[in-house]
């Protein structure tokens, strides 16, 4: 299953689980509730430093890419 999110509205530990509230920009970009991240409280800790180190290395190769990019654009 795929969804898209642009962010999320709320976030609340129930039951011993983190519940992440997520939601798209609707009219007027109003947000609007698309679905409910459950991660076990357990684990949440590790679930989100890992999803936070796994965007820090998509910023550096990002980084790495346009670098590149600006390295060929001068050799021309």
């Amino acid at each position: 299953m795929h969804i898209f999110t642009d962010g999320f509205t709320s976030v609340s530990l129930s039951n011993g689980n983190l519940r992440i509230k997520l939601a798209q920009n609707g009219p007027d970009n109003e947000p609007i509730e698309v679905a409910t991240l459950i991660v076990p409280g357990v684990a949440a800790s590790n679930f989100v430093n890992g999803l936070g180190h796994a965007l820090k290395q998509l910023e550096e190769q990002i980084k790495a890419k346009q670098g590149e990019a600006a390295g060929e654009a001068k050799g021309n």
